[in-house]
């Protein structure tokens, strides 16, 4: 699948700023290609991923795990919190009306000769104040519009949680589902040495074997009760792990599967172009960087000045009663115009942090989109190792188990040693155990594969 072709990033990333200031929009070297190196299905990335697993109990788990999950509540209450910002930024473009109720009590006093009077006065008077700052350049409007980028990024970033919490969900019940496996072999194979140290015991009693063959096996026997023992720990830790993610206590009362299931399709990788799109965590970044380069549009026009409007009216009585009174109505109008002169640099530092802001979410940017093509590439390079290993294994799996087979039949004959029963055994372990782990790795990187294109692993509803 590999291509000639190649796209600047810069275009693709931003091309589509167009009130990107030339200072910001400088190209960048690196390039992309027009096809993934590695090998895949053609056509666009699908949605729905779940279901080439086709299991039912894992969707139930990841419905639990995303209405449950404590990450996931958690960067849903940032993105609550982002559109509040996103409304309270907006929110200084609009008239703003208050209403006052003063009342005031002053006492007065004057001396006349020896005299000295006092004199008390009320005073009361509701009010309606309004203000308008007019947005002459602009500076509201890029403060709220790289709010509501924020806004877009938070989604985005729940966007990339669900996806993640549904891959780490299903990875987690196939690891579980793997060390289930691997205590079911770890205890056949103590039983397996069980049955032939009580063979060999017996051959001890009546001279038939010698009594460094039966602590030969012993030591076997006790280091498979030794492997049954990590691998029913792991077995355990596994479990505790998911129920974890799927928001639950970690009792170790989930039940799992011994199951792998094997998935022989290939994936649609789409086009490398497409992933900047697709990826909600390259979305995030893509946002962040067009939140950035707003916000030193609006540091910018800090330094100009500011346009307000201001209008109060209301009533002013000595009585309470009489403030209902329209009569004695009072307003004022008064437009203020304000220069920044001194700030004793605050607001040119302003500017400065948010150009330093803007340059490191371009970079950010840059490095989101290098380790996404980087994700991409690594997964589908090791579907074939990974498909090369387990078919390897497979047949070492069925090699290992003749070869015990035989080494046990010529050490009954007085053919071999022990120790070439005992090493038999142990390659017939071994090669079974590898090929579960790889199988499982088959599974973790497909997995790793559509996390890393970015499909959503439900299918959409169609209108």
């Amino acid at each position: 699948m590999k291509g000639h072709g190649i796209w600047p990033l810069a275009i693709l990333a931003w091309g589509i700023v167009g009130c990107a200031s030339p200072e910001t929009d400088d190209a960048n070297s690196l390039r992309v290609p027009a096809r993934f190196s590695g090998e895949g299905a053609e056509g666009p990335v699908a949605d729905g991923w779940m279901a080439d697993f086709r299991d039912p109990r894992l969707r139930t788990l990841v419905r639990e795990a995303l209405t449950n999950n404590p990450d996931i509540r958690l960067t849903a209450a940032r993105l609550k919190a982002a559109v509040a910002d996103a409304h309270i930024a907006g929110a200084g473009r609009k008239l703003q009306a208050d209403i006052v109720f003063a009342g005031s009590r002053t006492k007065r006093s004057s001396s006349t000769g020896f005299t000295l009077n006092t004199s008390r006065a009320n005073r009361f008077g509701p009010s309606l104040d309004l203000s308008w700052e007019l947005d002459v350049w602009g500076r509201l409007a890029d403060s709220r519009t790289a709010a509501l980028l924020d806004a877009e990024q938070a989604r985005a970033n729940l966007q990339a949680a669900r996806l993640s919490l549904a891959a780490n969900t299903a990875k987690a019940w196939y690891n579980a589902a793997e060390a289930r496996l691997q205590v079911q072999l770890a205890g056949q194979t103590l039983e397996s040495y069980l049955k032939n140290l009580a063979v060999l015991e017996d051959g001890l009693r009546r001279g038939l074997v010698q009594a460094l063959d039966v602590r030969l096996m012993r030591t076997s026997v006790e280091n498979a009760r030794n492997n049954l023992a990590l691998r029913q720990r792991q077995h355990d830790a596994t479990r505790r792990a998911l129920e974890v993610l799927v928001g639950r206590y970690p009792r170790n009362e989930l039940s799992t599967v011994a199951v792998l299931p094997s998935i022989n399709t290939a994936v649609p990788t789409g086009l490398p172009s497409a992933l900047l799109k697709r990826r909600p965590d390259i979305v995030a970044a893509q946002k962040k960087f067009y939140a950035t380069h707003r916000r030193v549009a609006a540091a910018r026009k800090e330094l100009l000045p500011q346009i307000r409007l201001t209008a109060s009216g209301g009533t002013s009585s000595d009585e309470l009663k009489e403030v209902v009174d329209l009569q004695r109505n009072v307003w004022s109008l008064a437009a203020n115009l304000t220069q920044p002169l001194l700030s004793g640099g605050r607001l040119t530092a302003q500017v400065e942090r948010a150009r330093a802001l803007r340059e490191q979410a371009r970079h950010e940017f840059v490095q989101a989109a290098l380790t996404a093509f980087q994700e991409v590439e690594t997964t589908l390079a090791a579907e074939d190792f990974l498909k090369d290993q387990e078919t390897a294994l497979l047949s070492s799996a069925d090699e290992a188990g003749k070869a015990e087979s035989l080494a046990l039949a010529d050490y009954q004959r007085g053919l071999v040693q022990i120790v070439s029963v005992l090493e038999a055994q142990r390659r017939n372990f071994d090669a079974q155990r590898s090929l579960i782990e790889v199988q499982n790795q088959r599974l973790q990187n497909r997995l790793d594969l559509y996390l890393a294109l970015g499909g959503q692993f439900e299918a959409q509803p169609t209108e």
